[in-house]
């Protein structure tokens, strides 16, 4: 299942709350027409304190276990915590300054939702660990220097850690950070450390621009590394087969420029300054990779075997912005 904003929705917030659409794979696979697509509506109801700044709509951050984190795009450093199954709602304030926010998690070793923070103090950072339900602020130890940042989004969750690809290096900021390309946080010993990137015929990374074009997903329980390599467009995806001794191997290579598989492999041979913002992989769910273009705001489903490619239609016509489509799942965990 996956989420998405209703993000032209101009209407008073406090007043009418705010809408969520979820996709479910499994309910979609029991409508006979193929075309057809279903995507259910939750509601924010608008008592909640999410909706009471009416005039600036929230940027949606992450999606773990059924709850959503959200950044006031006014208030710096204020998020908001919510529930939609249960409307159970947290509001918090972080005075770490400046601050970065790399995830919303839960614990399976305490049942505990959690939030890791990293500090930045100039060449390094530091890291905390913030407890929702006792409002506990802890120091993450580090045995050397931590340098590093993960990129944006929502990390890969497999093997008891988080993973993240690494985008700053704070020592050394010109140069791709290809030997500790993934950033890993144990959950259970709350230890941070770094391993390298699968690389591709043998060459390493030459800017943090190809570091942009890297995502780590989860198929069948493994880390799944998917890199497009620009301006080819063609993308290589890997399983760590083995997490102890870090053994990659490459099990797929798309083509998206294939017009015969891709219905918009020919819009992005059109393109004439090829990036990583044009289009976005998301997850992978029963085999399922759901990419994202970002121009024109499209959803596609990738199946990875069969090779064969699915669009979605969004409800009402509605677009997306980068930020505002996440793995979700419905859950009735509390926040605290």
């Amino acid at each position: 299942m996956f989420l998405i904003r209703d993000d032209f929705a101009k209407h008073d917030f406090a007043k009418h709350g705010q809408d969520l659409f979820v996709y479910d794979e499994n309910e979609n696979k029991k409508i006979k027409k193929k075309k057809k697509v279903s995507f259910e509506k939750l509601h924010l109801k608008p008592e909640l304190m999410i909706n009471k700044n009416s005039k600036e709509e929230p940027n949606l951050l992450y999606s773990c276990e059924g709850v959503l984190m959200f950044a006031s795009s006014r208030w710096k450093s204020t998020y908001s915590i919510v529930n939609p199954i249960t409307q159970e709602e947290l509001t918090l304030r972080c005075t770490l300054h400046p601050n970065f926010v790399c995830a919303l998690y839960f614990c399976p070793y305490t049942r505990q939702f959690r939030i890791l923070f990293a500090e930045v103090q100039g060449t390094s950072c530091q890291y905390f660990v913030h407890i929702l339900k006792t409002w506990k602020c802890k120091e993450i130890h580090s045995s050397t220097s931590y340098n590093f940042l993960p990129k944006n989004g929502n990390p890969a969750v497999v093997n008891g850690a988080l993973h993240w690809i690494t985008f700053h290096d704070l020592k050394r900021k010109k140069i791709a950070p290809c030997e500790n390309g993934i950033m890993v946080f144990r959950m259970d010993k709350e230890e941070l450390f770094t391993m390298p990137h699968p690389v591709s015929n043998q060459n390493v990374c030459n800017s943090k621009q190809a570091h942009l074009a890297m995502t780590l997903m989860v198929k069948d329980d493994r880390l799944c590394f998917c890199n497009m390599l620009i301006p080819w467009y063609i993308v290589d995806m890997w399983l760590l087969e083995d997490y102890e001794t870090r053994s990659w191997i490459k099990r797929y290579k798309i083509n998206l420029l294939n017009e015969k598989i891709f219905p918009f492999g020919k819009r992005l041979s059109g393109i004439r300054i090829r990036s990583a913002w044009d289009l976005k992989f998301l997850y992978i769910q029963e085999g399922e990779l759901l990419i994202h273009l970002y121009d024109d705001y499209e959803l596609y489903l990738y199946n990875l075997d069969r090779r064969t490619v699915k669009k979605l239609e969004l409800p009402r016509g509605k677009m997306l912005s980068y930020t505002d489509c996440k793995l979700y799942h419905k859950s009735f965990l509390a926040i605290v």
